[in-house]
């Protein structure tokens, strides 16, 4: 029945706030929030890091039970170069598909879109093999040790490309500054591999151990790399700071018609004054 006390008159300061924009306000602040790192989601990705590198050691191990007599021999230079730069595009992108493909499993609703994700990762994936190639075939006169250093940087870069691009999927407005965890850890990757080419020489019993090494290397340290970001920025945004938050068209085009709107009713209120 209706009580006409419930109407409130125009004014007053007892006014209810609706269920649904509190609903709307609290989903636009969710919405611009940066990624929220636990201890659980930090190791956890590790830990996947770890198992792709996993599967990719059987592979290539299938790969180097097949193909270890062109290796063994030091006349098949011509035939190895491109076989490497092949054995380095199917490790780079069957590994980041593995790690794209537990991200959506254990991540889905930061990680949702797994089509997208394996897409970009093929597309990466051919255009480092294509950029690669050239470099296995220039002279070098230890090349067995430089093929395998090329091969290393190789899947590195992979590597770092295609967390990127899963990282610029997954949040696009936080890109530069997932850019840079992602730098952070391809920087200690290259670091480390570099400490590791410098301290062994190549030898065709260690041929497993310069394939296995960067894989290993490279998502250990990207993913914690850029673990370690999403922590220091959450941190910052809970204390009121978002400095690298990009801003997409939409919100671009929703200020500026506010703005237009603020512009235009003080305009009408000046004009109401003067009259």
């Amino acid at each position: 029945m209706f009580d006409p006390n419930s109407i409130q008159p125009i004014g007053s300061e007892n006014v209810v706030i609706a269920p649904e924009v509190k609903k709307d306000e609290k989903k636009a602040t969710f919405s611009v929030a940066p990624n929220q790192v636990t201890l659980s989601s930090f190791f956890g990705k590790i830990v996947i890091g770890v198992i792709t590198w996993g599967i990719i050691s059987a592979l290539l191990f299938a790969i180097l039970s097949v193909v270890w007599w062109l290796l063994s021999t030091e006349s098949s230079g011509w035939i190895l170069w491109p076989l490497l730069a092949f054995i380095g595009f199917i490790a780079g992108m069957l590994g980041n598909m593995g790690l794209a493909l537990f991200y959506n499993l254990f991540f889905s609703k930061r990680y949702y879109s797994l089509s997208k994700m394996l897409g970009l990762v093929f597309t990466s994936s051919i255009i480092i093999f294509l950029i690669c190639i050239p470099l296995y075939f220039l002279p070098f006169a230890d090349w067995q040790t430089n093929s395998f250093t090329i091969l290393g940087f190789q899947i590195i870069f992979s590597c770092f490309l295609s967390i990127n691009l899963i990282e610029y999927l997954a949040q696009p407005n936080y890109s530069a500054s997932s850019l840079l965890g992602n730098t952070l850890g391809f920087m200690i990757s290259i670091l480390v591999f570099m400490s590791f080419i410098s301290s062994i020489s190549w030898d065709e019993n260690q041929t497993f151990l310069f394939m296995l090494a960067p894989t290993m290397i490279a998502y250990i340290s990207i993913i914690a790399g850029n673990g370690i970001r999403d922590a220091i920025y959450y941190k910052l945004f809970q204390r009121g700071n978002n400095p690298f938050y990009l801003k997409s068209s939409a919100e671009l085009s929703e200020e500026e018609k506010k703005a237009e709107q603020i512009n235009a009713q003080a305009q009408q209120d000046v004009n109401i004054d003067v009259n």
